[in-house]
Order: structure tokens, then C-alpha cells, then sequence
């Protein structure tokens, strides 16, 4: 008993919780041909009408409450007939009287819907007996529905439907047991908890026959195999269905002016969801919702799971909402200017924009009225908005050209414009530009400071209402002519001499002034000469030009008057020296023009123009002490005498090797020679201050002229090394270093 109350409450659960996720509903049906579940007592054979399997094995179902009465141990059919497995729910007929419909072999069979109704699709409670044998394992079905419009379908064909032991395929129900149909006990019954058990078989309607009324199910066992007929039995023990219904309900929002932005939702309700939607806009559409709508009519094709369609068709209206303005920038304008008319939407997306008078087109216009006008603007767009908006535009007229005579100054000086009979409440603004331009001033008169060039000045008249002159009157500027600055030769003399400065080739009619500042001041002076007396420093004057007109010239020359200065002190060396002779060289002074020499300290001189100077006549290992001035074209132009440089000539065996020498190509004292008359053979090398050898001669005759492999080598100090070997074999070296300046 504690098992079979478990059995119980398990059953009761899981039929709850099948109906509470079902889709299929049972179907009331009449036309049921046999009894074949025991209700209750007093036995299994006087509560049903017939066995289902042969009569050696006289099995039929039972219900729960027979399983109590008779004490069986398992199984039994719910006995209120309600069966509910995943999504489907069945209704046995009542247990009291027939409740299934038996078909055995090659025998046809109907149910009847008590109530006619429309069915996407439908699964029929059912199973076979006296199937296991065959092959395949079970009774062949055919499956027709007949509906109130006459016509009759075939659904099934051929179809396996499995005998009610030990089946896998669309199992609803197992374990609720047999027994065999006797009166009293034993009652023989078996298969729970396993078996017997019950199928479905499917039929999905097809879109032609989902709307139309079934009226009767029709069943045919078609079994051929075997040799046990009339068995197998095909059971039907009731029919469950998805009901077709389908009803779309449109929410349609109007297309305004902003838009496209009308759309259409549809809410579908029914059967065989989900369902897709296939709307004609372009681009194609395909949610429930069609959005971005303008106006007009549309249409959708619902599809449901089963591929079945239906359409929709509805119209999206349009709001007219559009609201426009018109500007005018500026609203008032001068005659012969143009202003810009601008249309603005501030409800709506328009795009089409019409201007009368003119017929112009665009959101944006120029225009340029002879007279004030009122435009009107037209606007709307291809949802077929429209509004109207007005502006008016204020012309205003334009003043004369204002009349202004030509002004001539000298350069520097300030011309005053004049407008000539100004107007009251006219304003005159003055520009550089014939148009365009920066303003200068406004008033009737212009004053042009410090005038230096030709220059074209322009004047409009402006009106109170901001109108300009058609033009701007051209005023010249002109300068008169100016006198060159005069020419002066600048002069260099001696300290305490009278200068005369003298104007070259003076103009007549021009007046002379001289200054001693090259700008304002006082003259100094007036004339073509000015001269200053007994000048003790270098001095700058200056000189202008006044002609006729009393125009100056543009600047003053200067005249430079500089004090001539002694000019540098020679620099003397001992260049070359003989048994006999001394030679003296200098460097050339910048403007001398000859040199005196002294040997006996300034007592007595000697000229020469020359820079350098040669003793003759001298005995051997004799001394001459040398001085050397440059003279100029003045004689406040002589330099200082120089410093005071010893010679002393060689004696019989002496060598001389020169401590300078000038490779500059004027021809003298250009070649580094070694002298000595009593010399059999010389080895003479020269040395750069790296320590490099650059020059080297085996003879007297063989001199360095300064360069090394072609390059004159750079003013500075180098070393030589000088072996020689006298006519009487003495061998004689000596180091030393030589300056090569230029």
C-alpha cells in the first residue's frame, strides 16, 4: 500500500506539471467502439466490453481505482481519465462506457469532433496489440481528416504505430498495467511498472486545411504482414489538437513632417507561433514592427512555424505639422545691395523651398529689390508637407558722391581733405581704397600728416540709414617737387688748417643752409661755402637744399672733415748679409710715399721708395745700425722712426742663415737662401712646427721659396738644421729657426 500511494502522488505531480507547459489540448470526440478499462468492482469482465489482444492473453487496461479494489500492485489508469505528458494533455473517455476505438486489420474506423473546429495540429492517443511479431514491430495506420466543407485529406500513410509492450517512439504513458478481463480473481495482471504503453501519432495540418473545420477523423489499419488476424488491433484512446486561431492587431502611429516616421506593429495571436513578417517597404522590413514609415499603404506577409501565410494591408496616414519662418539678413538694405532671404523649418523636414516675386528656389536666396518688397516663401517636401511663411524687405536710398578737390604739399608736411558743401546728416569716411579698405576717419575734412609720397585717397558719403555713395570719391595727394640733397666733397686735412667746404654745382634759386645735426637744429651757415677755421678735430657738418616751392631736400648731406694721422712705424729686419754688404727690408706701410733712412740715429737721412735698403762696401765682420720712417702726401702724415736694427757682416768662414724672410712675390727677399763664401757642400733642411720635413738643398743656389709640394706653407716660425763642410774639410752644423711672414 505504501507503494501504491508513492505511485500516486508521483503521477499526480507529474500530470500537473505536464499540464501546466501544455500545448495540446484534448478534443471531445464521440464515435468510440469498445469498453476496454475495468472502473471498479465487481470485476474486470463485466466493466468492459471486449479484450484487445487474442483471447488466449483476454487483456484489457484498468483504472486506479480497480487497482485498489482488485489489490493489484501497481499501474492503473488515472481515473479521471486525464493523461499529461510534456506538452500534451489527453481526456480518456468516461470508463463507464465505450472509451477507445479498436480497428483490427483491413478495417476502417471514425471518430467524430463534437463540436467542429479548426486544428493546426493534432496527436492521436493510440497503440497497437498483438503487434510484436510483425515486421516491422507493429500495425501499419492511415490517417485522413474529413472537414465540414466535404472534403477529405490524407495525413498518415503507412504510418508504424508500436505495439503497446516495450515501444520507444512518441511514448506518452507506461507502466499503468493490464489485466485480464475475468470476473472474479486471480485477475492475471501485469507489465507495470514498465509496461503497457501508449504513443502518439502526429498530423500537422497544412495551410490549405489549418483554417477549415474538421468534422471526423478517420482511421484505417492497413496491416498486411502476419498471419494472426484479424490481429494487430490499432487503439485510439483519444485526440488531442492545437487549435488554429490567428488574429493581427495593428497599432498604426501617423507620418509627420519630420518624417518618414510613421510606423505599423503587429501583434499576431494564434497558433503554430513564432512568426515572421515580410513587409513591401524598401529596403525590405522583417520585424513584427515596420518603421520609418512616409505615408501611404503597406502591406505584410505573416508567416507562421508551419509556413502558413496571411496578409496584412493598412494605411499610414500623414500629420501636417510643418511650421516654417522667413528671414531677411539684413531686412533693410541700400538700394542696389542684395540681402539673403532665408527659409528655416522649425517643425517639419522640408525640402523643396519657392520665393515670390521672383520664383526663386532654395532655402537660401539673394535678392536685390529696386523698392521695399514682401516676399512670400512656399515650402514642403515629398510626404507631401506644406507651409507658408512672409518676410518684407525695407530698400533704402543712396547718397551722392561727395566732391572733394585735389590738395599739393612739399614731402613731410600735413594736407588737409575737404568735402565741399557737406550735407547734414550725412557722415563722409575716408579709406585708401577705392573699395574695401580699413577706415581712416570719418568728418568733412581729412588731415594727411607728414606727407612723403604721391597718394590717393577715397571719400563716401553714408547716410543716416547706413547707405553708402554709389562710389567713393577719388582725392590726389601731391607732392611737389624736392630738391636733391646738395653734393659736398668731404675733405681729410692737418690739424689747424681753415677748411672750405664748397657746394657743387648750386642751383639757382635754391637757398643753401648748413648744420651741425643731421636733423632740426638751427643752420649754422647759409651760402654755397662754409668754412671753419683752424679745425683741431675730425668734424661732420651738413648740408641741406630749399627750392621755390620751400620743399627741403629729403635729407642733409653730411661733409666729413678727418685730421690726417702720422702713419704706421715700418718694421725693419736684416734680410741678407754679405762679406761686403748689408741688406735692410720693411714691410710696405699702407700710404707712404717713399721712406727715410738714418744710420747715425736721426742725424742725417736718405729717401728711397722702395721697402728695402742694401750697404755696400762694408769690411768683413762689420756692424750698421738701421732706422726707417714712412712719409704720406702730408708732411703731419710721417710716421715715427722705427727701432733701431743691427747688421754685421760675415767674416772669411762665416755662415748666414737669414732669421726672416717674405715670400710675397714682389722680388724681394722672397727666397730663404744660406751664404757663406768659403763653402765646399751644404745638407740644409727646413722643418714645419709638427716637426715635419718640407725642404731640403745640397747647394747654395738651392733657396726655399715658401712652399711645400706646391702650397705656400702659413706665416709662422720653422726650424731648419744645416750641415755644412768648408773648402778646407771643417764641418760646421747649426740649428735655428726662421719667420715667414707675407
Amino acid at each position: 500500500m505504501r507503494i501504491s500511494n508513492y505511485v500516486i502522488v508521483f503521477l499526480f505531480l507529474l500530470m500537473n506539471s505536464s499540464r501546466i507547459a501544455a500545448q495540446y489540448t484534448p478534443i471531445p470526440l464521440t464515435g468510440f467502439t469498445a469498453d476496454v478499462v475495468a472502473e471498479a468492482g465487481p470485476g474486470s469482465l463485466t466493466t468492459t466490453t471486449t479484450y484487445l489482444d487474442a483471447l488466449a492473453s483476454n487483456k484489457v487496461m484498468y483504472s486506479e481505482a480497480f487497482r485498489v479494489f482488485a489489490g493489484i500492485g501497481g499501474g492503473g489508469l488515472p481515473d479521471n481519465g486525464t493523461i499529461v505528458s510534456g506538452g500534451m494533455t489527453f481526456q480518456l473517455a468516461p470508463y463507464t462506457g465505450n472509451n477507445a476505438l479498436v480497428v483490427s486489420r483491413s478495417t476502417n474506423a471514425s471518430l467524430d469532433l463534437v463540436t467542429p473546429a479548426s486544428f493546426a495540429r493534432l496527436r492521436l492517443l493510440c497503440f497497437a496489440t498483438e503487434a510484436n511479431t510483425l515486421s516491422p514491430a507493429g500495425a501499419l495506420v492511415n490517417v485522413s481528416l474529413s472537414f465540414t466543407d466535404g472534403t477529405t485529406v490524407p495525413y498518415v500513410t503507412g504510418a508504424v504505430l508500436t505495439d503497446w509492450f516495450n515501444g520507444t517512439t512518441n511514448t506518452v504513458l507506461n507502466g499503468f498495467g493490464r489485466c485480464s478481463r475475468v470476473a472474479t480473481a486471480p485477475w492475471g495482471d501485469d507489465g507495470y511498472p514498465a509496461n503497457p504503453r501508449m504513443y502518439y501519432i502526429e498530423l500537422t495540418l497544412s495551410c490549405t486545411d489549418i483554417p477549415k473545420l474538421i468534422q471526423r477523423i478517420n482511421v484505417s489499419n492497413v496491416t498486411t504482414s502476419g498471419n494472426n488476424a484479424p490481429f494487430p488491433n490499432v487503439v485510439v484512446m483519444g485526440v488531442s489538437g492545437i487549435a488554429y486561431a490567428r488574429t493581427i492587431t495593428p497599432v498604426i502611429i501617423p507620418s509627420d513632417c519630420n518624417g518618414p516616421n510613421g510606423s505599423i506593429a503587429l501583434t499576431v495571436t494564434g497558433s503554430s507561433a513564432p512568426f515572421s513578417f515580410v513587409w513591401n517597404t524598401t529596403p525590405v522590413q522583417n520585424g513584427a514592427t515596420a518603421s520609418g514609415l512616409a505615408p501611404g499603404n503597406y502591406s505584410c506577409t505573416v508567416t507562421d512555424a508551419n509556413g502558413c501565410t496571411s496578409t496584412y494591408s493598412g494605411t499610414v496616414p500623414l500629420v501636417n505639422n510643418a511650421v516654417i519662418t522667413a528671414t531677411a539678413m539684413p531686412a533693410a538694405l541700400c538700394a542696389g545691395s542684395s540681402s539673403t532671404l532665408t527659409g528655416m523649418a522649425t517643425t517639419g523636414s522640408l525640402n523643396t523651398w519657392t520665393w515670390t516675386p521672383g520664383n526663386l528656389t532654395g532655402a537660401s536666396v539673394s535678392v536685390s529689390p529696386g523698392s521695399t518688397t514682401t516676399y512670400t516663401l512656399s515650402a514642403g517636401n515629398a510626404l507631401g508637407c506644406t507651409a507658408t511663411a512672409q518676410v518684407t524687405l525695407t530698400v533704402n536710398p543712396l547718397p551722392a558722391i561727395p566732391v572733394v578737390p585735389d590738395v599739393a604739399v612739399c614731402p613731410g608736411n600735413n594736407g588737409v581733405l575737404s568735402v565741399q558743401n557737406p550735407l547734414p546728416g550725412i557722415t563722409y569716411n575716408w579709406y585708401t581704397a577705392a573699395t574695401g579698405g580699413t577706415l581712416l576717419a570719418s568728418g568733412s575734412t581729412y588731415t594727411v600728416n607728414n606727407v612723403t609720397v604721391n597718394t590717393i585717397y577715397y571719400v563716401e558719403a553714408v547716410s543716416g540709414a547706413g547707405c553708402s555713395s554709389p562710389a567713393r570719391a577719388a582725392v590726389n595727394v601731391i607732392l611737389n617737387p624736392v630738391p636733391a640733397p646738395p653734393v659736398v666733397n668731404s675733405l681729410i686735412v692737418c690739424a689747424g688748417t681753415n677748411v672750405t667746404l664748397q657746394i657743387q654745382s648750386p642751383q639757382t634759386g635754391y637757398l643753401y643752409n648748413w648744420y651741425g645735426v643731421a636733423t632740426g637744429g638751427t643752420p649754422s651757415g647759409t651760402g654755397t661755402s662754409f668754412v671753419i677755421n683752424s679745425i683741431a678735430t675730425a668734424t661732420t657738418v651738413y648740408a641741406e637744399a630749399v627750392n621755390s616751392t620751400g620743399c627741403v631736400s629729403a635729407t642733409r648731406q653730411p661733409v666729413t672733415v678727418n685730421l690726417l694721422a702720422p702713419l704706421p712705424v715700418p718694421v725693419v729686419a736684416v734680410t741678407n748679409t754679405t762679406f761686403t754688404s748689408l741688406t735692410f727690408s720693411w714691410n710696405a706701410v699702407a700710404g707712404a710715399t717713399a721712406y727715410e733712412l738714418t744710420t747715425n740715429g736721426g742725424n742725417s737721412y736718405s729717401t728711397v721708395t722702395g721697402t728695402s735698403y742694401t750697404i755696400n762696401g762694408l769690411t768683413g765682420n762689420q756692424t750698421i745700425t738701421l732706422q726707417v720712417k714712412a712719409l704720406g702726401g702730408q708732411a703731419c702724415e710721417t710716421s715715427l722712426l722705427s727701432a733701431a736694427i743691427s747688421g754685421t757682416t760675415l767674416s772669411t768662414k762665416e755662415i748666414f742663415v737669414p732669421n726672416v724672410f717674405t715670400p710675397n712675390g714682389d722680388g724681394r727677399n722672397d727666397v730663404l737662401y744660406v751664404y757663406g763664401n768659403y763653402v765646399f757642400s751644404i745638407h740644409f733642411n727646413v722643418y714645419n712646427q709638427w716637426g715635419q720635413l718640407i725642404f731640403t738643398s745640397t747647394a747654395l743656389s738651392g733657396g726655399w721659396d715658401g712652399r711645400y709640394r706646391g702650397q705656400q706653407q702659413p706665416v709662422g716660425v720653422y726650424a731648419y738644421t744645416l750641415k755644412v763642410v768648408l773648402q778646407d774639410g771643417t764641418v760646421k752644423t747649426k740649428k735655428g729657426a726662421v719667420n715667414l711672414i707675407r
